[in-house]
């Protein structure tokens, strides 16, 4: 990962694509070289936790703009977004009685 002083513009952010991957992290913009997948299937362990996933962020889509805006006004001020904290609510089991 590389610090960068800004995000370049987005032409040149769209040149790279598939090369150099930009964005923000924690506010510091930075690039890093294009993910890639491993080639071969993940362990049985991490597959068995994809539905868990999908649900959570099928759920955020449900929502009402309501409730969307109070997990953004939740989450503001931490590193995290209103979608983020509604997925860990939901994968934590947070929202269990």
């Amino acid at each position: 990962m590389a610090k960068l002083t800004a995000l370049p513009h987005q032409a040149i952010i769209s040149g790279f694509k598939g090369k150099i991957d930009f964005y923000l992290y924690m506010g510091i913009p930075v690039a890093r070289k294009w993910p890639r997948s491993p080639g071969h299937r993940r362990a049985l362990s991490v597959e068995a936790q994809w539905p868990a996933f999908t649900i959570a962020s099928r759920l955020w889509g449900e929502m009402s703009e309501q409730l969307q805006m109070a997990y953004s006004e939740t989450a503001t001020g931490t590193n995290m977004s209103g979608r983020d904290l509604s997925a860990k609510a939901y994968l934590s089991g947070y929202l269990k009685s």
